[in-house]
């Protein structure tokens, strides 16, 4: 993955750990509540461009003891520059499918500030299920 520039070549499977406690979900290897991940697709990172990503396990509630989990009604996909520090909203998707998956293409702003930053996918209510990775926003055109 090539950061330094803003883009990342390739697809990028990280786990990240749960922003909030997961209250309704056994943390044990017999739980069947699996960790939030990002998939971060093929991605221009930088002013005007796309952030591509999928997420599996955004659910409401999850239920490792019998019940039925839920998935997430609330979602944002954020990204965060470490210059101004304020989370800039590209996204609210709606998570699908067996594992509550989160999936698509989200627009940069054209005035995204470079350098550092952090995309965050989190929901809202619930167990608040969520995760957060760190990126490199790039100067336009420098791939």
């Amino acid at each position: 993955m090539e950061r330094s520039r803003g883009w990342v070549s390739g697809a990028v499977v990280v786990t990240a750990l749960v922003a909030a406690a997961l209250s309704g979900c056994a943390t044990s290897a017999a739980g069947s509540c699996a960790g939030t991940t990002i998939d971060l697709g093929e991605s221009t990172l930088e002013p005007g461009g796309v952030v591509r990503l999928s997420v599996d396990h955004m659910w409401q509630t999850c239920e490792d003891t019998g019940g039925t989990s839920r998935p997430a009604d609330d979602v944002t996909v954020t990204i965060t520059p470490e210059s101004t520090g304020k989370d800039v909203l590209i996204g609210r998707p709606e998570p699908s499918g067996d594992l509550d998956t989160v999936r698509g293409a989200f627009d940069l702003p054209e005035d995204l500030p470079t350098g550092a930053a952090t995309l965050s996918v989190q929901s809202h209510g619930g167990d608040q299920a969520g995760a957060e990775l760190p990126v490199t926003i790039g100067a336009v055109g420098r791939r």
